[in-house]
């Protein structure tokens, strides 16, 4: 099951995913949850969020480096690594402001409600929700009662438009779902 967490989406963006701790100075590490790493540049401040709803103020972002694929943070009021321990499963929050404008995928609440195709024109169904896992986002698609995962990644979305979303899934993928 997806971690959900509330939030106040109208002010509120999910950029990403605590992972665990790192190192002895409360630094955390985090996955990004579109796979941007540089986009931490526009940003000066995060909130972090619990699946309870209990939510931080923003933090000032004291520095951060990429590692592999996922981004080093040092937030400030973060100092220990036990203090690091606690914040491990939170959700990174970004202003809305402060969110770069999306290339290709969109915000993701953005695609909410947007009939899903595959290259070869078959219909797929709608978007229900995205779900955020930690690594990539998860398109929750909805026909017929049934629910398909997709990732949202560059390599499977194709083309979108206002009222639909091209994919290109590797063979297999939605059969997974088919009960």
């Amino acid at each position: 099951m997806a971690l959900q967490y509330p939030y106040p989406a109208d002010k509120f963006d999910l950029i990403s995913t605590v992972t665990r701790s790192h190192g002895l100075k409360g630094e955390i590490k985090i996955l990004p949850h579109r796979g941007v790493l540089d986009e931490f540049e526009n940003y000066s401040r995060v909130a972090l969020v619990a699946t309870d709803g209990r939510m931080t103020d923003l933090l000032d972002i004291i520095r951060w480096r990429t590692q592999g694929k996922q981004v080093i943070l040092k937030l400030d009021t973060i100092d220990t690594k036990s203090e690091a321990d606690l914040t491990i499963s939170m959700a990174v929050l970004c202003a809305s402001q402060d969110h770069p404008g999306d290339e290709g995928e969109g915000h993701g609440r953005q695609l909410v409600g947007l009939s899903v195709w595959t290259t070869d024109k078959l219909y797929v169904g709608t978007i229900d929700s995205i779900s955020y896992t930690g690594g990539h986002p998860l398109l929750v698609i909805v026909k017929d009662k049934k629910e398909f995962l997709v990732p949202l990644v560059n390599e499977l979305v194709v083309d979108r438009n206002e009222t639909s979303l091209i994919i290109d899934p590797p063979p297999g993928l939605l059969e997974i779902n088919r009960g």
